[in-house]
């Protein structure tokens, strides 16, 4: 399954979130918005305005929710 996630710079919940994905072993892409322009397009049209968003194939939300996360990668 492939991970996106859109993180900044001095975002201490993108810190959270992705140090959470990698404690769980769920590989991802992280997208400084920030660092690319494109990103900062694909994040938008998300609809999302608060980081970090993390966009799977089926689901995009918003923010650093570690039950979320456990709920669509416990399996892995």
């Amino acid at each position: 399954m492939e991970v996106s996630l859109y993180t900044k710079n001095n975002c201490g919940m993108c810190k959270n979130t992705k140090r959470y994905l990698q404690m769980i072993g769920v590989p991802f892409v992280e997208k400084n918005i920030e660092e690319n322009e494109v990103y900062m397009d694909e994040a938008r049209e998300t609809g999302f305005t608060a980081l970090p968003i993390v966009k799977t194939a089926e689901e995009v939300f918003s923010g650093h929710q570690p039950a979320k996360l456990e709920e669509l990668f416990g399996s892995l």
